[in-house]
């Protein structure tokens, strides 16, 4: 079965982005006044970001 090009954009697009979940996650973590909650973020990181860039 061939592609058209319009189902290669689609393609594209349904692709998770590990930035765009690591800042999705980050949105449900709380925030004190001196910040993100450090042990929430630490978690979005090692979910989102750990495996592809370190």
């Amino acid at each position: 079965m061939k592609l058209s090009k319009n189902d290669s954009k689609t393609d594209k697009s349904n692709t998770s982005n590990p930035i765009d979940e690591y800042f999705q996650c980050l949105s449900y973590c709380d925030i004190h006044p001196k910040g993100i909650d450090n042990d929430c973020e630490v978690i979005c990181m090692e979910r989102h970001l750990k495996a592809n860039y370190w």
